[in-house]
């Protein structure tokens, strides 16, 4: 996947991150929305708990050949299952390193925006892979118009496959700038 350069891993292309989620539907034999995104944690061995905090989404821990992802309760289910997503895309990703908390809000005080490093924006790609095959978003967005994706449609899109309205226009845009065989 990532390849090495002086003792820096190289960040991941798009394309790289698809076939990454791809390769995992493919192993679990997903075929159709909503992806059972926690029966592939469980099939893939991560165990998945829950946790209280206030600036914490989601962590992932390695520790001796076992992962466990802790999810913050207090979130939306919507939410936590794109956490979950994320978490997993850093369990797939990035195997070199042993821990990883996403915090709910890394804003940079001078610039008032978010700041994302580059692993953290590879997990959340491959989580919104992951959530949101292509293949099967390509194929529900042909029956739609050519007129573009009306807020009634985003909104059942969102519903069929279990994510924020936000994550589906955010997938629907960023499918519609990857030039990625069908």
């Amino acid at each position: 996947m990532a390849t090495f350069e002086k003792g820096f891993p190289k960040k991941m292309t798009t394309q790289e991150i698809e076939i990454a989620a791809e390769n995992v539907l493919e192993k679990n034999n997903v075929r159709a929305a909503p992806v059972p995104v926690e029966d592939i944690a469980r099939k893939e061995s991560i165990l998945i708990g829950q946790a209280d905090g206030k600036n914490i989404s989601g962590v992932l821990l390695r520790k001796q050949g076992v992962a466990y992802i802790a999810l913050n309760s207090k979130e939306p289910p919507l939410r936590q299952r794109f956490t979950l997503a994320h978490e997993m895309g850093h369990y797939f990703l990035h195997p070199g390193k042993n821990t990883f908390v996403e915090f709910r809000d890394n804003k940079d005080k001078e610039r008032e925006e978010v700041v994302r490093s580059p692993k953290e924006i590879e997990a959340n790609k491959f989580a919104a892979a992951l959530l949101m095959p292509r293949k099967l978003v390509l194929k529900d967005l042909a029956s739609f118009s050519e007129s573009g994706v009306s807020a009634n449609q985003l909104a059942l899109l969102a519903n069929k496959y279990q994510v924020s309205e936000k994550a589906m226009s955010y997938r629907l845009i960023n499918l519609n700038n990857t030039s990625l065989p069908s």
